[in-house]
Parts: C-alpha cells; structure tokens; sequence
C-alpha cells in the first residue's frame, strides 16, 4: 500500500475512533514498506524527540526495539482531542500560551504535509504531540513549530544607529520612464506603474503582510487546493504599496516575495521563500521574528527622521481564522495612546463603512479597538493593524479569493490609511 494511502487510511481511523468519554483518543497508522519505529514516527515529525519514542513503545505495550509488524495498526504519541469551538487552550484545558501555539503550528505542518485533509477548525480534530506537554525541556528546532522561550520578554525599542544601507534595498531598483515606473517586485503584470501625482511627496509607508517565510499564518482547504494567509495578505499589501507609489509616496515592504509579484488567481500557491527587507531570512521563531521586522522599520525610520521626514506610517495586514459560522468584517487595531494610529484606524473605517453603505448588501460591523500587539506597540511609526476576515468563513473567503476583491480592499486601505 503506497504512504498517500496509509496516511489517509490513518486519518479515517482516527475519525473512526474518537473517545466519547474523555474528548480524545490516539492517532493511529500503519507501518509503510520498509519502515521501522523511527522512520514511522518521521512521517508525522515526532523522532526528534527521545519522550515521543519511548511513549510509541509504551503506549503500544512493547519493550523498546521490539520488531514492529507491517499488517498491525500502532498508536502514535499524538493524542487527539475535539475541539471545542473556542481556543486550543480551553480544549484541553491547559492555558499555557507558548504551548498553544507550539500546538496550533504542528497542526498547520499536518495539513501542508498532506497527513491531514481538513485543518482542526474545519473538522474539529486537534492533534497535539506528546512532546509538546509532557517532555520537559528537551526541545528541539523542529520546522514545523515555532518555539518560544517564555522569558523571552519584548524589549522597549532603543533608537538604532544609522545604517550605510541603500534605502530602497528591500525593494528591487526602480527605474523611471516619463509617467511611468518599473517595479520588477510587483511581477510582470503590474511592473510598470503610472505615475498620478505627488500627493504623498516626502511621506513613508511601511507596509507589512503577516506571517511569511516558515510560517503560512492561518491555513484553510478549497476544495483542493490550500489558502495561506500570508499569501493573500502579501497580495494585498502589493497592491497598496503600488497605489501609494502612484501618489508620489516612498514605500518599504518589511516582508517580500521576490517572484510572486501581483496575482490575479483565486487560489494563490502557498510557498517559504518570503524574505525580510534588506534580503533577510525570515526566523523561525516567532519572538526573533518580531523583532526583527520592528528592527527594520525602526532603523530606516530614524534615517529618515534625520533627513527631515515627519509623516511615517506603519500598517501589518493580516487575515483572521475563526470557526466556519464565523463571518467577519475587517477589524483595525492600534497601540494604545497613539493619537495618530487611533485617526488612522478610524480613517479607515469609516472608508469601509462608506464602500458597504455604498454597495447596500448588510451593514458593516467592523471595529476600531486598541490591542497590545508587538509590531504595534514596538514600532517607532504609528501604526495600523487590520484583519480583513475569517479564512475559515466561506462569505469572507470571497473576499480574499477574488483579485477584485483584493483590490478593492488595497483601495479601501489606501483611502484610509493616507488620510
């Protein structure tokens, strides 16, 4: 039986199978051709760590390396769980946030991986590995988690030194021709950029999609094919950034693609080869990968500052992932205190507001609220942090799914976000 088999053949059994006593149960499988124990808990990533060997043999009732048969059905130290609707944490009733987390990636890796069909929001099934719980600290680099210390605290951002860097080098060199500019970074389609006016001369944007390189933020499956966050929130950022050029404006994209470009598919190929402004590699771990987009957008702003320029802007685009019933309009978030981060966010709003007044489907039930959010808190800029909607939400995936929609929402945003 070929593994695309078995690892189908594992999730059916799993579904088969759920506790109705306890909410959880232990993922099961097959061993491949030529597999033993170690290569069979590489399949689901878990042979990095001693704990979840020794589980395997324990959970199963054997002596460790005792021959495994290839017609028997083994546990894996993988319990699974129904989700509950509300968060990882109140479904298995341990409330540690880095875990969760730790959790939440292992279950994106299963999907992307093709172990899983459906995400744990979909079909309710959450996987969580033994070693995440219960190995102490015996860590390891595992690609599909993101590892957290927990006392690794954010520190207040310190004003960096000037850099000898190019200002445009997160950015591919634009060339100018009469009314028009070449933007290789936008893709074939959209290079070349019409030039408008000079309404935003002198101002700076910092513009930011969520997640990117390793991490893919919220996934869902469409029939067959995977939707990542970051890619679509990475659409709509380019599309926002080149209005903003067209008005004269400076942009700097935190995070980049150097081959995607703007694309005009429904289903945009999930891909890890973002990269961070200055051709940087984008972290694994979540707390690095923070601080070094703050880093970034702190440096080239004090080099502008020095220069004279004022109006620096900062805006994070993100896609939420809520249950399925979930329907979400875009929601805007700025740091506490910030005077100008609260005008952008109710700026932009109102924008929304107007477009759906406009359009006279429903009432838009989108809020303003402050959140204290690393990017946002961290950043020199005032800042701007929008959720465009439920990933998961079949009403809200038309939102991001369609090309025209993506560049309604950049248009939208732009008319805010510039004000």
């Amino acid at each position: 039986m070929s593994l695309k088999l078995y690892r189908i053949f594992s999730v059916l059994m799993c579904l088969m199978t759920i506790c109705d006593v306890y909410g959880q149960t232990y993922a099961t499988t097959k061993l491949a051709k030529g597999e033993g124990a170690l290569a069979l808990l590489r399949r689901f990533d878990l042979e990095k760590y001693s704990c979840n060997i020794s589980e395997f043999y324990r959970i199963n009732q054997l002596k460790t390396g005792d021959p495994l048969n290839l017609n028997k059905e083994y546990k894996l130290p993988i319990k699974i769980y129904k989700y509950d609707n509300r968060s990882i944490r109140t479904t298995i009733k341990i409330f540690d946030l880095v875990k969760a987390i730790e959790v939440e990636n292992y279950n994106k890796w299963l999907m992307t991986s093709k172990i899983k069909v459906n995400y744990f929001l979909n079909d309710k099934l959450l996987w969580i590995p033994h070693h995440i719980y219960n190995c102490g600290n015996e860590k390891q680099n595992l690609p599909p988690q993101v590892l957290i210390n927990k006392d690794d605290k954010p520190a207040a951002p310190v004003k960096p030194p000037i850099s000898n860097k190019s200002e445009d080098e997160d950015v591919e060199p634009i060339t100018t021709q009469g009314k028009f500019t070449s933007i290789p970074l936008f893709g074939s389609n959209y290079q070349n950029v019409e030039m408008f006016d000079e309404r935003l001369k002198g101002k700076v944007f910092y513009i930011k999609s969520g997640h990117g390189g390793p991490d893919p933020g919220a996934m869902v499956k469409i029939d067959d094919n995977i939707c990542c966050e970051d890619e679509y929130a990475y659409d709509v950022a380019l599309r926002l950034g080149r209005k903003i050029i067209q008005h004269g404006g400076i942009v700097h994209f935190i995070v980049y693609d150097p081959n995607d470009g703007i694309r005009d598919d429904d289903f945009l190929l999930c891909d890890k080869d973002d990269l961070h402004a200055g051709k940087l590699p984008i972290p694994l771990n979540q707390i690095k990968r923070l601080r070094t987009r703050v880093e970034i957008i702190n440096n080239l702003y004090y080099k502008y500052k020095v220069k004279g320029i004022k109006d620096q802007r900062f805006i994070s685009i993100h896609v939420d992932s809520r249950s399925q019933g979930l329907e979400l309009d875009a929601h805007f978030y700025y740091a506490e205190g910030s005077k100008k981060g609260l005008e952008m966010a109710t700026n932009t709003q109102a924008v929304f507001e107007k477009k759906y007044e406009e359009q006279g489907n429903r009432k838009y039930t989108g809020t303003v609220k402050s959140r204290d959010l690393y990017v946002v808190k961290y950043s020199a800029p005032p800042a701007l942090f929008v959720e465009l909607g439920n990933i998961q939400n079949v009403n809200d995936q038309k939102r991001f799914l369609k090309s025209e929609n993506r560049q309604s929402l950049a248009d939208w945003l732009y008319e805010g976000f510039t004000k």
